[in-house]
């Protein structure tokens, strides 16, 4: 086949010109976003029920919930959080699920439940989570008079928030901070006791003013007309001038024993940007839009907003595009600092410009081919494939180096240029496809890692595999060719070693001459290297994500107090007026927040607030800040300090504690009871360092006790007391007006504040009668957990564990036993236990990999013991990756680990064509009747060592050259591939060095013991 390639240069080369054009065309089809579309198992429900206690929430809506959508298949585990107003339930499903079924399966189970909710509660939402449903910018909306607010509230949602979904490429534009209008009617109690009417007339009167009289029709001789009734209720005027009638007969218009008012309604929530009330606009793209042009025409269609309405101040926030945009850039970087430094280092080896002109193309031709794929297989330009593809730059001209290596040792042979090409290409294809081959079997047991990161890690071994796999057919097909073009006729005018590397050969050969002389010695040596790689990872701090440049914090705050929104606006204003100067940017949502897809829990007494500073030291600075304002004024408050996180940490962030004990009653009593005796089990717990569940946490409930023969005796029913606190702590609602779609309401106000007073309001009784209401209710006052958490088995408590904790496994076995002696079954989750269980499978991994390698070239040598001695190099690889990343003061984090899984298939290729070659020349030898001995030994060495060493050197070297742009080019992208890099340099130059004279003496004693030689 190569034969036949090689002799048709034009049509080859005219194919991959065509070829090339298709990359070229596809490049601009291929969809550009931050990460790859991928569908998390999980999907969230959201419970918002305004004026309910969590422990009704939790008992009649809640558990239902959960217990009917727990019978869902597939489901790995669910968790439920109740708390005042609202409540979340969470599914988590096994990973590779069908989460469209799942989704119409968690949907058709609440439309059952549906009939059993309370009729004013709204349909619960579900919401099904992907990767493209992170917010790629915010849009701010600020009025510049707080007068126009319920205005620009409603320009927001008709107007602005319908041009920007029109922008081709938004998915969805979510809105938070809005404020609605409604009418209030607050009476005149004194002149409505003086007519003889109550509350119940005027809110009769309003009801039948506004009632619908529906369709009529009357027909006239033949012809037939439709009758419309005009609704006299259009606005706050129109209700002022209603008629009411008293008892004597007299009638008077609404206003005179009323006040009709057009107002904001009392707001739950409130967005703040830069201390400033206002609006906010998330936007999220559709999964095959390119980011990078999506981006620029929302900034153009926010501009045309700032010039189309002059009293709002507009601005953009959290702009996730610069992930993007830094790994764009960063791969530029790579490929042409990365580029120039492999090509330097070629002509350091190579003493014509041939050789490095023909390798070097290999990098763009590949990259170019690798589009028409990634268009193919709709994969997209994400950070994820990205660094698969700046991962694979230095890995694009290994192949090209072994092949061109071969051809110009044939050539300087005395082979013609044609014969060298074929010939050299022929005898390096099963070892560089072996190599190939090595390198992504590492990738392909990655499948088998559950949850997002096995997802993304797929998509990046995707990206690297297709640009591999196409490396291989430009080195085999188009290298090939273009040498035999290009290449002098004159073979002995040909120099291929440059005067370095002449040096380093003749270095080579006295090191492999000193190492055969004190085999044992260095065979020790090299053998009490292997387990330190080991040790040291077993002994380094373990991260998620590396760490990168941190300038954004994020503030989440539970007063832990019965406050209103206002209160808690007050107070977030204040906390930002002392960090407003250290920072560029802050955002506030406080208490409920309005957002359609809000997957975070939010309360009243909530804040969660973000802000963004110059450095990550004045971020710093600015945490403590906040730190020392809360401890200082409301010492009483929960609050957590956090990173702010991106689209891409977000995905791998976790608000789990490092170990928590969640606690159950073996039986199952119910109410508060079942928990009496755990604190027992609490105080008798030896480590105090761990932190009580929010389930602990407790808040004042008032009880209002009905005293029922005093209603009988006056004649006043439980309707009438449940109508009537209704109207005085619930804003009750008189009517809905509907005009066009837009609802508004008219709510029943009074003005009395205090409870005491709210309750000293009269109530119609016999006769006509009016009671003060307070003579039929006694105020008690009890405390009541604010929170309810539950999974699958029913509701738990629990206590957390910081990475502080000493020995885990002895602290489970001890808070088992205190809790099976108090009457109560612990589950144990976390951090730490899922640590095991992704352990134990990156073991199993592991070993797959292994076996994988060890098929792979038991096939290529048709031998069981030679494969050993290639897989013998992996410690040795591993162990220069860890020290590295040691000396470096790294972590063993995502990036670090897909290092280290690189290193596996990478640092075998030298003695996989090493081993391969002294195959070959023992196979030669014993061909011409040579027998043998340590003379031959010796001789077939060396010589292995003078065919190999060069290709090994590039090989190595290139790959590793190619990422060090990574270790000093600034940028998010560079700082997240940085351990990667950090890995895969350590592991190459330092295995590389012990390997190039390990896989000899290793051969030295392997032939020696398979042929008896002494």
């Amino acid at each position: 086949m190569t034969k036949y390639l090689i002799k048709r240069p034009i049509g080859i080369l005219l194919s991959f010109i065509v070829v090339i054009i298709f990359g070229l065309a596809s490049l601009w089809k291929i969809p550009v976003s931050l990460l790859p579309n991928i569908d998390v198992p999980r999907i969230v429900i959201l419970v918002h029920y305004p004026n309910t206690a969590a422990f009704n929430l939790e008992q009649n809506i809640i558990r239902p919930i959960r217990e009917s959508l727990g019978t869902i298949s597939h489901i790995e585990k669910i968790e439920s959080r109740s708390a005042n107003h609202y409540g979340i339930v969470t599914l988590i499903f096994e990973y590779g699920t069908k989460m469209n079924l799942a989704y119409i399966e968690s949907n058709e189970k609440l439309d059952q439940l549906s009939s059993s909710f309370p009729r004013d509660m709204q349909r619960p939402i579900i919401i099904r989570t992907n990767t493209s449903d992170i917010p790629i910018i915010r849009v701010q909306v600020t009025p510049k008079s707080q007068s126009e607010y319920l205005g620009v509230s409603e320009l927001s949602e008709k107007i602005l928030r319908k041009r920007l979904e029109q922008v081709e490429g938004v998915s969805v534009v979510d809105i938070s901070g809005q404020q609605h209008g409604v009418i209030t009617v607050t009476p005149y109690l004194e002149k409505i006791i003086a007519l003889n009417l109550d509350e119940d007339d005027l809110t009769r009167t309003i009801q039948n003013a506004n009632k619908d009289l529906g369709g009529m029709s009357v027909r006239d001789g033949q012809y037939r007309y439709f009758i419309k009734v005009t609704n006299a209720l259009e606005s706050a005027d129109n209700i002022a001038r209603l008629p009411i009638t008293t008892k004597n007969g007299t009638v008077l218009q609404l206003q005179q024993i009323a006040k009709i008012s057009w107002i904001s309604e009392k707001p739950t929530g409130f967005h703040l940007f830069n201390n400033k009330e206002g609006l906010v606009l998330t936007i999220q793209k559709q999964p095959d839009s390119r980011m990078n042009e999506l981006v620029p025409k929302i900034k153009e269609q926010v501009r045309q907003f700032t010039k189309d309405y002059p009293n709002i101040d507009f601005s953009l926030s959290q702009d996730q595009s610069f992930l993007l945009e830094a790994g764009i850039s960063n791969l530029y970087q790579d490929l042409i600092y990365g580029g120039i430094l492999t090509i330097l280092l070629l002509f350091l080896f190579l003493g014509n410009w041939v050789s490095p002109f023909l390798m070097s193309i290999s990098i763009p031709t590949s990259l170019i081919i690798t589009f028409i794929f990634f268009y193919l297989f709709d994969i997209s330009f994400n950070i994820i494939s990205l660094s698969g593809l700046a991962l694979g730059i230095g890995m694009l001209i290994d192949n090209s180096i072994v092949v061109i290596d071969s051809i110009s040792r044939k050539r300087k042979n005395g082979m013609t240029a044609i014969d060298s090409a074929i010939n050299g290409t022929n005898e390096v294809i099963v070892p560089v496809i072996s190599q190939v081959l090595t390198t992504v079997a590492v990738y392909l047991p990655l499948i088998l890692l559950s949850g997002v990161g096995g997802a993304l890690v797929f998509d990046q071994s995707i990206a690297l595999t297709i640009s591999l796999c196409v490396s291989l057919l430009v080195a085999f097909i188009l290298v090939p060719i273009l040498y035999k073009q290009i290449s002098n006729n004159n073979a002995s005018n040909q120099n291929d070693d440059s005067v370095f590397y002449k040096y380093v050969s003749v270095a080579y050969h006295k090191m492999i001459d000193h190492i055969l002389r004190h085999n044992k010695i260095y065979l020790l040596i090299t053998i009490s290297l292997m387990p330190i790689g080991i040790f040291i990872l077993a002994k380094m701090p373990v991260n998620g994500l590396p760490k990168i440049e941190r300038k954004e914090s994020m503030i989440h705050i539970d007063w832990n107090s019965p406050i209103d929104a206002n209160e808690n606006l007050i107070r977030t204003k204040s906390l930002l007026r002392e960090i407003q100067g250290g920072c560029n940017v802050t955002e506030a949502e406080i208490g409920i927040q309005q957002f359609t897809i809000q997957q975070e829990k939010s309360a009243v007494l909530n804040t969660e607030l973000y802000y963004a500073c110059d450095t990550e030291s004045e971020k710093t600075k600015m945490d403590q800040t906040v730190r020392n304002w809360i401890e200082n004024y409301y010492p009483n408050a929960f609050y957590q300090i956090l990173d702010a996180p991106n689209a891409f940490t977000q995905l791998f962030s976790t608000s789990a504690p490092f170990l928590e004990a969640r606690f159950k009653p073996i039986l199952n009593q119910g109410g508060e009871g079942a928990w009496k005796n755990l604190q027992h089990v609490i105080d008798s717990i030896k480590n105090k360092s761990f932190k009580l569940g929010d389930e602990f946490q407790k808040e004042i409930m008032v009880d209002l006790i009905l005293h029922d023969q005093k209603m009988a005796l006056y004649g006043v029913t439980k309707e009438q007391i449940e109508t009537k606190l209704h109207e005085l702590f619930g804003n009750y609602t008189i009517t809905n007006i509907k005009r066009f779609g837009e609802i508004r309401s008219i709510l029943l106000k009074t003005n009395q504040n205090q409870i005491s007073n709210q309750l000293a309001t009269v109530i119609q009784g016999n006769n006509n009668a009016y009671y003060p209401l307070n003579q039929f209710i006694t105020i008690s006052y009890s405390s009541t957990p604010k929170y309810y958490t539950s999974d699958k088995s029913g509701q738990y408590k629990s206590i957390n564990f910081g990475e502080e904790t000493f020995d885990p496994e002895m602290l489970q076995k001890q808070i088992k036993k205190y809790a099976l002696d108090s009457g109560y079954n612990v589950q144990f989750v976390g951090r730490y236990i899922d640590g095991k269980k992704h352990s134990q499978r990156l073991w199993y991994i592991f070993f797959i990999v292994l076996i994988l390698l060890y098929t792979i070239l038991v096939i290529q040598y048709e031998n069981l013991i030679q494969p050993f001695l290639v897989m013998l190099t992996i410690p040795l690889g591993i162990t220069g990756g860890a020290i590295t990343l040691w000396l470096a003061g790294g972590t063993l984090d995502i990036m670090a680990i897909i290092g280290f899984v690189v290193i596996l298939g990478l640092i075998v290729d030298d003695p996989i064509l090493k081993i391969d070659t002294l195959n070959k020349l023992e196979n030669k030898y014993l061909a011409q009747g040579l027998r043998h001995d340590k003379d031959l030994l010796y001789k077939m060495i060396h010589e292995a060592g003078d065919l190999c060493l060069k290709p090994l050197l590039m090989v190595s070297l290139t790959t590793s050259i190619a990422l060090v742009p990574v270790l000093f080019v600034g940028g998010i992208g560079n700082d997240m591939q940085k351990p990667l890099a950090i890995v895969i340099i350590g592991g190459l130059t330092v295995g590389t060095f012990f390997t190039t004279w390990f896989i000899p003496l290793a051969y030295w004693y392997f032939t020696k013991w398979k042929n008896k030689i002494k």
